[in-house]
């Protein structure tokens, strides 16, 4: 039998990374239980714990993933060939497709190889509204009666710089925490969902907030300037489409 090389640091780490990928794969694309994946991560520490061969270990737990994967694989095409010949998408499926190409319209901010990727596109949005929408906010409010200064709007533009900023390496400080628990070894997965949960709450809050203060800002100035109402306009159509896309317009504070 031959000898089975040694891995570098850096393959045994690209290794790892396939294989969580791989389950990754296996939880999404077949609904199986992120269980598996965190079997895997438990043995992986148990064997750096054991100081087992790690090169042979990564070499047999790869074919595990790949073994799982093909008879998942098998398994779903046997049961497509039996129900139809004609293989069509399930309501369910149509949804989620639908669901995903309405916020793929949005830049992918690739902050972290293992973050999801509504998160990702929702920190897009986000970062197009500071940079590209905000600054004709301010110029579209000259001719109204709402003053810059306030303390709503200051809120609103501190809240969206932590939720789309730049912020420290390019990672808004609301996204901080999240980066944080992916990159924690072993991760606790119940953790970085509520890390994901909380940030698309917030971001919520914030756009229903945006709208409320625009919408009151049309309502009370009915003279605004052509020009000026136009920036506030292109603001609110912009912002009720993330809350649309996203599918946030239930999740309002509550006064």
């Amino acid at each position: 039998m031959a000898k089975i090389r040694k891995l570098t640091p850096a393959e045994i780490t690209n290794v790892v990374t396939k294989i969580r990928k791989k389950y990754d794969e296996y939880h999404y694309k077949f609904f199986k239980s992120l269980s598996y994946k965190r079997e895997f991560e438990r043995r992986y520490m148990q064997a750096l714990k054991d100081n087992v061969d790690i090169s042979s270990f990564l070499l047999a737990e790869i074919s595990a993933i790949e073994e799982l994967l093909k008879r998942a694989e098998e398994k779903y095409l046997n049961k497509e060939i039996k129900n139809t010949a004609v293989k069509k998408k399930s309501f369910a499926d149509k949804v989620l497709e639908d669901n995903l190409n309405k916020i793929r319209k949005y830049n992918d901010i690739n902050f972290h190889p293992d973050a999801n990727e509504e998160i990702r596109r929702l920190f897009g949005a986000l970062y197009s509204l500071e940079q590209e929408y905000w600054p004709g906010l301010y110029s579209g409010l000259k001719s109204t009666s709402f003053a810059l200064s306030t303390k709503a709007m200051m809120n609103l533009e501190t809240q969206l710089h932590d939720l789309g900023g730049g912020g420290k390496e390019g990672i808004p400080p609301k996204l901080e925490r999240y980066v944080n628990r992916l990159n924690h070894f072993p991760r606790d997965y119940s953790m970085v969902d509520k890390e994901e949960k909380n940030y698309i709450l917030e971001s919520a809050f914030m756009l229903h907030e945006i709208v409320n203060v625009l919408e009151g800002i049309k309502e009370k100035n009915t003279n605004t300037e052509e020009e000026n109402q136009e920036q506030l306009d292109r603001v609110l159509a912009y912002v009720n489409q993330i809350i649309d896309d996203f599918r946030l317009k239930e999740f309002k504070k509550k006064y």
